[in-house]
């Protein structure tokens, strides 16, 4: 099973081993894999020896709305700007799926 311990792990970067793929990642750090692809930029599956960044804190996915925008979303959510930006791009269409962080209870 795969382990990505956070204190083990302190520069939030993991290296792909042989076997690998983003959805037993994810699971493994708790985010979407969709989080893992765009933090990532990756258009192909990772391959061994690749390095990844592994984003921090929870995740989860919302659909957006008419009238959303990257920072109308970002600060309903308690995200910068810019790393709204980096996950879900500059432009919000209704129905796209956004990458957002948990809200802290």
């Amino acid at each position: 099973m795969l382990s990505l311990e956070k204190d083990k792990n302190p520069l939030g970067v993991y290296q792909v081993k042989r076997g690998d793929d983003l959805a037993a990642i994810g699971r493994a750090i708790g985010v979407p894999e969709l989080a893992l692809v765009r933090l990532n930029r990756l258009t192909r599956p990772p391959q061994e020896g690749e390095l990844l960044l592994l984003p921090e804190g929870e995740f989860t996915l919302l659909t957006a709305a008419a009238g959303d925008t990257p920072s109308s979303v970002a600060a309903a959510c308690g995200m910068r700007a810019e790393e709204f930006v980096l996950f879900n791009g500059e432009v919000v269409f209704p129905g796209q799926a956004l990458l957002v962080r948990k809200k802290q209870a």
